[in-house]
């Protein structure tokens, strides 16, 4: 076979069998291509008609052989999106679906390659930025238990009579409630002792140290336990105390080496013991 008749058959093939195959509508080219195929495979006994200048008998042998023979079927045309060579499996598909969908494989895993080597960077500096934060998390913050964890030994509830707390002192008012507990007295404030204001403010002092009725609250100091908190959005007030020389003996006798913890929560006062 020449190189004229091997390039002749390869357009042939190509309108046969490539993705614009169009050698169905054109019977002649579909008995040029039978020709040059059996020639190609060194099968081809006959002459070439063409040859001898019988052109007119050569198209009518063909046009014979086209009654008995069907045309050459068109071949898959295109492979089906990524999308649906993905798509799990729902049913037994049939033998052209199947043909289609192996025919698809090599230009889609073409297509998910290139994207996974486009991904695959960015995925390693994504990764990369997510461990340096928490990292960098780790490192500069602390974790502090958000609770103690220290038992609760006691709830106190306001006392209907009792000692009475002076208007004005410490920020108490005229209708100001107070708990007592073991010599301590706490009461409600306007203000914090060391600053802060709201409607949730709690002062604990000793006893012993409250101005008696009528006396002057003026230029006033206390000699024993004294501290006072206020109560912030979600957050209840909240004080503590140690329990050492400065307080009264009758707290000393019943919580020796402990620290106490007062936490307002509505009317009630709930009492936490840390034992050294």
């Amino acid at each position: 076979m020449d190189t004229d008749t091997a390039d002749e058959l390869d357009q042939l093939r190509a309108r046969a069998y490539g993705p614009a195959a169009d050698i169905h509508t054109d019977a002649a080219a579909q008995l040029r291509l039978r020709e040059l195929e059996d020639l190609a495979r060194g099968r081809d006994d006959e002459p070439d008609t063409r040859a001898n200048g019988d052109s007119g008998g050569h198209l009518a042998d063909a046009a014979s052989m086209l009654v008995a023979a069907p045309p050459v079927a068109a071949p898959p045309v295109a492979a089906p999106p990524v999308a649906e060579i993905a798509e799990p499996e729902r049913g037994k598909a049939s033998p052209a679906a199947a043909s289609t969908a192996s025919d698809a494989v090599p230009a889609s895993r073409g297509r998910l390659s290139r994207t996974v080597r486009l991904l695959w960077p960015a995925s390693i500096l994504a990764t990369a930025a997510v461990a340096a934060a928490v990292t960098y998390g780790l490192v500069a913050m602390t974790p502090v238990s958000v609770s103690s964890g220290a038992p609760q030994i006691a709830t106190l509830t306001p006392q209907s009579s009792g000692v009475k707390v002076p208007a004005g002192w410490f920020g108490a008012g005229p209708s100001s409630r107070t708990w007592e507990f073991y010599g301590l007295t706490l009461f409600e404030t306007s203000a914090g002792m060391f600053g802060g204001t709201g409607n949730d403010c709690l002062m604990v002092v000793t006893t012993a140290d409250l101005p008696e009725e009528g006396e002057s609250t003026d230029n006033w100091s206390v000699s024993g336990i004294s501290n006072g908190a206020c109560g912030a959005g979600a957050f209840p007030a909240t004080l503590e105390i140690a329990v050492d020389s400065s307080a009264p003996e009758e707290l000393r006798a019943a919580f020796p080496d402990s620290t106490l913890q007062f936490v307002k929560r509505g009317d009630d006062i709930g009492v936490f013991q840390d034992k050294h």
